[in-house]
């Protein structure tokens, strides 16, 4: 974090996740007051990342039991935003006001369908008829499902998130899959061009 300082920048702190099979938390509540307690006030903090894609099908106390995460953290470091994302827009209701953001990362690119860019529209829609305040979680990966977003269509992307409401955005992801380096945002100068073109226009 201090390196992240020294340089001008912020980081989202990952606090271990919930295990939807499981239904709680990957780590206690002494280990969030710990790690968060070690970090709270520095000026690098820039939002704690509760969890990536809680499912409260599966485990229907997830919503409260987020919110309480939430709460622990603000309780030690008050200022930083917490966030989860999701891609589940029938759940939404259920986890608005949970955090203070929610993520939304429903990938418009993949192999079987190609860029359905309305799936960023629709997703923002229903956010925007919650309240919920929210991030746009741009797609930079590919996998066995997902297709790997040209610069183009990057940039499509992009445009699609800035007709929205979002309050910011974040991008997945820089060396995913962990199997399979062709497909890792780090080995593609040709996205992260774009990529510098899109943050410098900013949201």
């Amino acid at each position: 974090m201090r390196a992240l300082a020294a340089r001008h920048l912020k980081g989202f702190l990952w606090l271990g996740g919930y295990d939807n099979s499981a239904c709680r938390f990957s780590q206690s509540d002494a280990w969030v007051r710990s790690h968060v307690g070690s970090v709270a006030g520095m000026s690098a903090v820039g939002a704690y990342f509760i969890d990536d894609e809680p499912d409260a099908s599966a485990c229907p106390s997830a919503p409260d039991q987020i919110k309480a995460r939430s709460d622990l953290v603000k309780s030690i470091d008050p200022g930083p935003p917490t966030f989860i994302v999701t891609y589940h827009v029938d759940q939404l209701a259920q986890f608005a006001g949970k955090t203070d953001v929610i993520g939304l990362d429903h990938y418009p690119c993949s192999i079987p369908n190609g860029c359905r860019y309305s799936i960023i529209d629709q997703e923002a829609a229903a956010a925007d008829r919650l309240g919920i305040r929210y991030w746009g979680v741009i797609q930079a990966h590919g996998d066995d499902y997902y297709r790997q977003p040209t610069p183009a269509q990057l940039h499509q992307e992009f445009r699609h998130w800035r007709a929205t409401k979002m309050s910011g955005y974040l991008v997945f992801a820089w060396r995913w899959p962990r199997n399979r380096r062709s497909l890792w945002l780090a080995n593609h100068q040709d996205l992260k061009a774009q990529l510098s073109r899109e943050n410098a226009a900013g949201g």
